[in-house]
């Protein structure tokens, strides 16, 4: 098709003309510029070297992004719970420290008291699990929960814990989360 001057060869040449040299982050006309990736590479990686696997599961959805000339892939499963606006309520990932030890990163709106606590509560226990948060910026406040025996049962039994944490103007918000899934994606980390 493109061997043959005509029609497709014109239309070809047309685009070539119109798209012009881009560079990525350059203006396309005064007020527009090119949307730069959504994926933050690190300092260690070069453009067309890292990669992200975004892949859906119940309730969950596994991440992993992969520095391809170190070979080195870091992975995590995450849930976000928002409200109809579109805003952040509750999120965590479960991840994994650098000598593989499992932990839960809790993320709350960022109207959450810095040193607040999150409390999952879950069916058949007395007690919540409680979370100290470790800061807020402007867009998140976090917390940390290392997976022991506790998290490890409630995960096994595809539990749903209510999650409260309280916000600077005196309320509490409170949403209901779910382990079920997470399993499954954990699973489908190569």
């Amino acid at each position: 098709m493109f061997g043959k001057a005509g029609a497709g060869s014109s239309i070809f040449t047309a685009c070539l003309l119109l798209s012009g040299p881009q560079v990525a982050g350059q203006e396309t006309a005064p007020g527009y510029r090119i949307r730069p990736s959504e994926v933050a590479i690190p300092d260690s990686a070069a453009l067309g070297q890292y990669q992200r696997m975004i892949r859906p599961f119940e309730n969950w959805t596994l991440i992993c992004d992969e520095n391809l000339k170190a070979r080195q892939k870091v992975c995590n499963v995450t849930q976000t719970i928002e409200n109809q606006a579109g805003q952040v309520a509750f999120s965590w990932s479960l991840a994994a420290t650098p000598d593989g030890k499992p932990y839960m990163i809790l993320r709350t709106a960022p109207v959450a008291k810095s040193d607040g606590v999150v409390s999952l509560k879950f069916e058949g226990r007395k007690e919540p699990v409680k979370v100290q948060l470790d800061g807020c910026n402007q867009a998140v406040c976090i917390g940390m929960l290392p997976v022991g025996p506790i998290m490890r049962e409630q995960i096994s039994k595809n539990s749903a814990p209510t999650v409260s944490y309280p916000i600077r103007d005196g309320r509490t918000v409170s949403v209901t989360a779910t382990l079920k899934g997470l399993s499954k994606a954990v699973g489908a980390i190569n």
